[in-house]
């Protein structure tokens, strides 16, 4: 009985202790499901913060913690440390200079062209016609020598006045600043430290009156970029001012703000000896491709300077052996400039409208195809004033008999017969005759 009993007390001992660890293999089980029942939670967030790891800039430094979803404080309660991935950091990429581009045209509505006269203001003077009804608009001008007397420094006092002037009677405003014509300190446009700068990009020539000139070269990358600098700073002031119609821009003017191009063949006595201005432009590395940069440099910063407002370019012709075809670059800067900024933002004139000037069509070969091919968009500037001059400028140096008011009706005339939109006349002109005025407010432009 004892052997058996203890038998079967040896046989228990094992069974029992297996049946001990069954059960807490069991309890295992059970707590460790407990505890693993968070584990799709994790799951959850772990897609939920890869996103913005995946999405954030290589900057890691700048990226912020997306907030948590709804029922969580934030991810950091349910990720320990321990899963949470921690990007490694990559070396940042040395920023590379950017190249300078054209400005991209901006989508606006195109301003109206503006018509009728405009009464042309001398550097300095008094305006005229601001009580006469029949002057639709006053151009006004400063130099640039004395707008921007230092780099980046710019004096208003001039073209303000003139804008508080004009501004009470609500008429139309065009701008205009002198950039040429040589060193300030030498009687020219340009201010000192743009020559300075220029260093010596520079060609030489004599003007009309037989002074010797030196201007920037046209297509000097440094002196472009200091004169779209200025353009910038005129449109800035007062691009925003609604009775500003039409801003002018120039690349091709050695004197004045019109077209003026040192091409003559002649031999001047200006170093090196037996050179011509041809000559010297053309050691001085001129070619067809720079002029028309230079231009659409210019133009591309007028548009952008002046979004509310008509650029007008005064156009010209440059002669063999620069240019084969002499109205090439005035040309092919329109087409670009008006392919860019649309048909009618670039208005294209000429500053010797006269009682001559032939009436349309004009020859396909002379020098007024390009401004009749240019239509609508043009306008143009008086050569001389009418009044008081007794060599009758503007009638082809002869009177012919003819009176100051006659040669001013033919001279609207003739340009009204191209559609010109607006004609600048000379302020001594809208002073004293009135009667011409009348007439050419009365057909200029409608």
């Amino acid at each position: 009985m004892n052997q058996i009993t203890k038998k079967k007390h040896r046989r228990s001992r094992p069974f029992r202790m297996s049946f001990l660890v069954g059960a807490l293999f069991c309890a295992f089980l059970t707590t460790t499901e407990r505890a693993f029942s968070e584990i799709p939670l994790i799951a959850v967030d772990l897609a939920w913060v890869a996103p913005s790891v995946l999405l954030a800039s290589e900057d890691f430094d700048s990226v912020t913690s997306p907030a948590a979803p709804p029922g969580l404080s934030s991810p950091t309660q349910v990720i320990s440390s321990a899963v949470q991935p921690t990007p490694t950091q990559r070396p940042r990429p040395t920023p590379r200079p950017r190249a300078t581009v054209n400005p991209t045209p901006t989508p606006i509505l195109t301003p109206v062209l503006p018509t009728g006269v405009f009464s042309l203001t001398g550097y300095g003077r008094q305006i005229k016609g601001l009580s006469n009804p029949d002057v639709d608009g006053i151009s006004i001008r400063d130099k640039w020598w004395h707008l921007e007397p230092s780099e980046g420094v710019y004096d208003w006092s001039t073209l303000d006045a003139y804008v508080a002037q004009i501004t009470p009677t609500g008429k139309k405003i065009l701008i205009r600043i002198g950039t040429m014509g040589g060193r300030y300190s030498l009687g020219g446009n340009t201010p000192d430290w743009v020559m300075d700068a220029v260093g010596a990009n520079t060609i030489s020539y004599y003007d009309s009156g037989h002074t010797l000139k030196t201007i920037p070269l046209f297509w000097n990358q440094t002196f472009l970029d200091k004169k779209k600098a200025m353009i910038a700073a005129v449109g800035a002031r007062y691009s925003g001012n609604p009775l500003v119609k039409v801003a002018t821009a120039s690349f091709a003017n050695r004197n004045s703000e019109d077209w003026s191009m040192p091409d003559s063949t002649r031999i001047d006595g200006i170093p090196p000896a037996g050179s011509s201005e041809v000559s010297r432009m053309l050691a001085a590395g001129y070619t067809h491709a720079k002029m028309v940069d230079a231009g659409t440099q210019i133009m591309d910063a007028a548009m952008a300077a002046w979004p509310n407002q008509v650029i007008y370019l005064a156009i010209g012709r440059i002669d063999r052996p620069l240019e084969q075809d002499p109205d090439s670059v005035a040309r092919d800067v329109r087409d670009a400039t008006r392919s860019r900024w649309g048909a009618n933002r670039l208005v294209i004139g000429k500053e010797i409208i006269s009682n001559v000037m032939p009436f349309p069509p004009p020859d396909p070969t002379s020098a007024w195809a390009l401004l009749y091919n240019s239509r609508p968009a043009i306008a143009g500037q008086n050569l001389a004033a009418c009044y008081g001059d007794p060599h009758c400028r503007m009638n082809g140096g002869n009177c012919n008999g003819l009176t100051a008011d006659q040669i001013l009706r033919g001279t609207v005339d003739h340009f009204v017969s191209y559609g010109g939109k607006w004609l600048e006349i000379y302020a001594d002109d809208v002073t004293n005759l009135p009667g011409a005025i009348h007439y050419a407010h009365q057909l200029i432009g409608h």
